[in-house]
């Protein structure tokens, strides 16, 4: 648009206005009514999905129960749900933490023991929900944001942080799928984010 700015998104309707008043060859003119409606199309379809799944979501008591853990929406929490399956499968919190490859994995000899990068094993989709909760939960007061200022001011790196932000995210679905509660956050354990008995 030749240097020109509109005060408004391009995707507002006072954006839109704005783009359609520019003398714009029109080629180019085209495009931006191709990229509107495509937009709108997608902007629907995406509503029209959102509804489906908070529709569905509320038939299912794990849904509403992982959505009590702060960062965790109707989304993230079907996708968590949908991803780790039946509970049975893990003994302990520990288990369900490992299995989603957010876990440090180690080199060790003789000599020396050395934490290196994450393991990335298991399922992406369960990684990237949990890693999207704590990069929510991270503009929160919860005892999970806290958790991740704390670490911060450890001189931990964000990157750091988050992921381990995240493992905790990992333990709280796994108590609070457990015992069938809601996240407590009142009984939020000091150490490694766990749940206190």
């Amino acid at each position: 648009m030749h240097g020109l700015r509109p005060d408004k998104s391009p995707i507002s309707t006072a954006g839109r206005d704005w783009i359609r008043q520019q003398a714009l060859p029109e080629p180019v003119g085209q495009c931006f009514e191709q990229l509107f409606r495509l937009y709108d199309f997608l902007h629907t379809e995406r509503e029209t999905s959102e509804q489906n799944l908070a529709a569905h979501a509320a038939l299912f008591p794990e849904v509403k129960l992982l959505r009590t853990i702060p960062g965790i929406g109707h989304i993230l929490a079907a996708i968590i749900w949908g991803e780790i399956g039946t509970l049975e499968r893990f003994p302990c919190a520990a288990a369900l933490v490992n299995t989603t490859g957010i876990v440090s994995s180690s080199y060790e000899s003789r000599v020396v023991s050395i934490q290196v990068h994450i393991t990335r094993q298991g399922s992406a989709w369960l990684r990237w929900a949990l890693i999207t909760a704590a990069n929510c939960v991270t503009r929160s007061k919860s005892p999970l944001g806290q958790r991740y200022w704390s670490l911060r001011r450890a001189h931990k790196k964000p990157h750091v942080a988050k992921t381990a932000v995240a493992c905790s995210v990992a333990r709280c679905v796994y108590g609070v799928l457990k015992h069938r509660e809601p996240f407590p956050a009142e009984r939020w354990g000091r150490r490694s984010g766990k749940l206190e008995p």
